[in-house]
């Protein structure tokens, strides 16, 4: 049956499917990871859904309603791993594993929609941000309980930069496509956030903070830069241009002798990240003397990256969906570059390795890296890249 039948059939009102909150659920879900919240559009999530607009409207008030039920369906599913995964006090190594293979089945399972709570929280009201940070806080608790429990000595900071990274490497597969078979997935991502987990930490780098140096002069750059702050710290569809003009001492109409519009300015700064993060791959292989350090340098130099401008990283990250569908698609294919190098490198010190896994590893490591050196509580960017270079060359093929 085609889809325009279907539709129809849908929006048919003698014909009202008893799961028609869910396929609007579910179909928001999509629009919103596809497009971000802001992007998203009502009537695409009603017509993707096969529902009518007045349909939608009899279920939900309005678009943050909707974003409400499904970052909340979301971190239900979440409460529900936890409570399907029995308490092992006698053997808290199993329960870790047990664990940690549900966490990542769910990834899969919603693998298309990603993680809108991290990226949307912004767009959230206070009781949905409460609900859905008290069942993360629970998740992230168990499993710092776990590891320590695993690892007799290990203090509550160490255990903490540790969960983060097992959690970063667990929900790694919600930020690319790379396919594998899921099975093969599921064995592969548990593995490497046990690996992760059980990294080595060393004696926490004592790095001097840089004074803040000079500004660039040339307006155009500056008009770059104060966006970028800004869109990391508040979000792209929540800053406007007069206040990047503020910021960067101009007024509105200074900002448009430069950019045309505010998605102007973001393409440039995605453009500009996308640069630094290919140039950090030639830096570092140019700072090994050996193929065997190659892994060593790559990470190392993407931490330093992400440590000395982790505003313009998380705007990478973060702002991607704001982006129309042929600039997403160019930044994609670089970043699918700069991945496939990773994943050369990694083959050459394991060659066992298919592409595939490495490829999976890579990614898990590079979010290992950016979670860690761009998060409020930072890790220095030494230690973000010991726990990348382990899951890189100690998990399991």
């Amino acid at each position: 049956m085609s889809s325009a039948r279907v539709s129809s059939a849908a929006r048919d009102p003698r014909v009202r499917p008893p799961d028609r909150r869910d396929r609007i659920v579910a179909a928001a879900a999509s629009a919103f990871s596809r497009h971000g919240f802001h992007g998203a559009r009502l009537t695409e999530i009603a017509d993707d859904a096969g529902v009518s607009a007045p349909a939608l409207y009899r279920h939900f008030a309005g678009k943050s309603d909707l974003l409400s039920a499904v970052t909340r369906q979301m971190a239900v599913s979440t409460a529900e791993i936890l409570d399907s995964v029995p308490p092992r006090p006698d053997d808290p190594a199993g329960e870790l594993a047990a664990l940690l293979e549900a966490f990542t089945a769910g990834v899969l399972t919603q693998r298309q929609t990603g993680d809108l709570y991290r990226w949307e929280w912004r767009a959230l009201s206070p009781d949905d941000r409460a609900f859905i940070r008290e069942i993360r806080l629970a998740l992230h608790r168990r499993v710092r309980g776990l590891l320590r429990a695993t690892r007799p000595g290990l203090g509550k900071r160490d255990a903490d930069v540790l969960t983060d990274a097992v959690f970063a490497v667990a929900a790694s597969p919600s930020n690319h496509r790379v396919s594998l078979p899921r099975k093969q997935i599921e064995t592969l991502i548990r593995d490497a956030a046990l690996t992760a987990g059980a990294a080595e930490l060393p004696e926490p780098a004592t790095v001097p903070v840089p004074p803040p140096g000079l500004s660039p002069t040339a307006r155009r750059e500056t008009v770059l830069t104060e966006a970028v702050r800004l869109f990391a710290d508040h979000g792209f569809h929540e800053v406007t241009i007069e206040q990047i003009a503020a910021a960067a001492d101009l007024p509105p109409s200074g900002v448009y002798r430069h950019f045309g519009s505010k998605q102007a300015i973001l393409v440039a700064a995605l453009h500009r990240a996308s640069e630094r993060t290919t140039a950090a791959v030639a830096t570092g292989l140019a700072r090994t003397d050996s193929r065997d350090q190659a892994l060593t340098g790559l990470a190392q130099q993407y931490a330093r990256l992400c440590a000395g401008d982790p505003a313009i990283i998380t705007v990478y990250r973060r702002c991607v969906g704001a982006l129309g569908d042929a600039e997403r698609a160019d930044l994609r294919r670089q970043q699918r570059i700069n991945v496939d190098e990773w994943a050369t490198w990694l083959r050459d010190a394991r060659p066992e390795l298919s592409s595939g896994a490495a490829r999976f590893l890579v990614h898990a490591a590079l979010d290992v890296i950016t979670d860690l050196t761009c998060s409020p509580h930072a890790t220095d960017p030494h230690t973000a890249a010991v726990i990348a270079l382990a899951v890189l060359r100690d998990t399991p093929a």
